[in-house]
C-alpha cells in the first residue's frame, strides 16, 4: 500500500491494529486462557476477548467512517511478539509463574495497541477518531487490569 498523504497512513495504521485486534481474538486470547491455570487470569483473558471482538467491530466502523472499506495488514512487532512468548512459556514449570508471564505478555500487547491507537488518533477525526478513542480505552484498561492480576510468584 502506497503512503501519500496523512489518510493513507491512517488507514495503514488501523489496517495493522485490525490484524492485531483480528489475531488476538481467534488465536492469541484463546491460547493464552487455555495455557492459564488461576481462575481470574482465565476470566481476564475471556472477558477481554470479548472486548477484542469490540475492536475489530469499532475499526471496522472506523475504516467506513473514514471512506474507505476495511482491510487488516499483518503486523510484524504482533507476531514476532507472539511467537517468542508461545516459545518461552514452554519453558516454565511453575503454574503461578507461567500465570504471571501470560499476564506480563498480555502488558507487552496492550502497550503495542495503545500505541497505535495513540499514533492513528493524530491523524483521525470525526467518528472515526470516537470509535479509536473507545478502543484506546478499553485497551488502556486492560493493560490496568492485567498488570494488577499478575501473579507475584514467591522469591525461589
Amino acid at each position: 500500500m502506497s503512503v501519500a498523504n496523512p489518510r493513507d497512513l491512517l488507514l495503514q495504521l488501523m489496517a495493522e491494529l485490525l490484524w492485531i485486534e483480528r489475531t488476538l481474538y481467534s488465536d492469541v486470547l484463546p491460547k493464552l486462557h487455555d495455557d492459564s491455570h488461576a481462575p481470574d487470569v482465565q476470566l481476564a483473558f475471556t472477558e477481554h476477548r470479548g472486548e477484542t471482538r469490540e475492536h475489530g467491530v469499532r475499526l471496522e466502523a472506523a475504516f467506513r467512517a473514514a471512506g474507505a472499506e476495511p482491510a487488516a495488514a499483518r503486523s510484524a512487532t504482533l507476531a514476532a511478539a507472539a511467537e517468542q512468548h508461545e516459545q518461552e512459556a514452554k519453558q516454565i514449570t511453575s503454574p503461578t509463574l507461567k500465570d504471571a508471564f501470560h499476564c506480563m505478555g498480555a502488558m507487552r500487547t496492550e502497550h503495542l495497541e495503545v500505541a497505535l491507537y495513540d499514533a492513528a488518533l493524530h491523524l483521525a477525526d470525526g467518528e472515526c477518531r470516537k470509535l479509536l478513542e473507545q478502543n484506546r480505552r478499553e485497551d488502556a484498561k486492560a493493560l490496568e487490569r492485567f498488570s494488577a492480576i499478575a501473579p507475584r510468584p514467591p522469591e525461589a
